[in-house]
């Protein structure tokens, strides 16, 4: 058999993959981590929700040597320094999985010294949806949000809930910090439960930062003294613009920076 693909006539069987159920209807889930110098933190953590993620989807658990098979690919590549894909997805007897490695190289020091500026998505998050609690293959919502940033020239979009309370970003958690206290979105307004953002957490009881969760308004957003923007890839980005006005002076707070500082710290250590 064979099809039409980007103007080109090929066989269907070179294609087999994307005929699938994980690619024809978004059936599946993914991770994305970093590895830091061949090492990799929080694997497990991302391995547990890969597969708690899959028994959300009715799909079976992946069993294999995750740890193995990635090192296997960072030394394959030459890599030390990577981008971590994991892809686990619907097929038609089982449950398929691709691991993807690449160098990592996506945010320079300076970006770190200037921070993220942010929009507001135009697109609300349904907080009564079980969906936004998994990294669904169907990512559509959260990637037409960081669309909508890049087309105005900024790096991330904070989501709100249909109550108007900030959730996060489209692929980050979102820290506030007023007063020497850090406060999170309150997890019922609809937050994504993310790794990093779970870490960092655990970091500020250890620095003896006092953390708080409050259902977050733009208010807060304008009135607090910094901010900061979590995931694997972004570690802890400082956030200091949105929707064209300055978070505080607009520039990297020390605090943020504390954090950042453990974080990387944390990352360091083998495992």
């Amino acid at each position: 058999m064979k099809i039409f693909l980007n103007g080109k006539i090929v066989k269907k069987e070179n294609l087999s993959e994307i005929f699938e159920p994980g690619f024809l209807f978004g059936w599946g889930t993914f991770e994305t981590l970093r590895a830091y110098n061949k090492n990799i933190p929080f694997l497990d953590l991302h391995i547990s929700r890969l597969n708690d993620s899959l028994k959300f989807l009715g799909l079976d658990e992946v069993r294999i040597d995750f740890k193995n098979e990635i090192k296997n690919l960072l030394k394959i590549n030459n890599l030390k320094d990577a981008y971590i894909r994991l892809t686990a997805y619907k097929k038609r007897e089982n449950t398929g999985l691709i691991i993807y490695v690449d160098k990592f190289g996506y945010y320079s020091k300076e970006t770190y010294k200037r921070g993220f500026c942010a929009i507001i998505s135009p697109y609300k998050r349904n907080k009564n949806s079980p969906f936004y609690k998994i990294k669904s293959l169907s990512y559509l919502e959260n990637r037409l949000s960081w669309y909508q940033a890049q087309r105005q020239n900024k790096d991330e979009a904070l989501i709100l809930s249909e109550d108007n309370f900030l959730v996060g970003g489209s692929r980050s958690n979102l820290f506030l910090i007023k007063d020497g206290v850090i406060f999170g979105p309150r997890v019922s307004t609809g937050v994504f439960l993310g790794i990093t953002r779970n870490i960092v957490i655990k970091l500020l009881k250890d620095l003896k930062i006092e953390y708080k969760e409050k259902a977050l308004t733009k208010k807060d957003l304008f009135s607090c003294d910094e901010a900061f923007l979590t995931s694997s890839l972004l570690e802890i980005m400082p956030l200091v613009e949105c929707e064209g006005k300055k978070i505080k002076n607009g520039s990297v707070g020390n605090i943020t920076l504390k954090i950042l500082d453990c974080y990387r710290e944390l990352c360091s250590k083998k495992t």
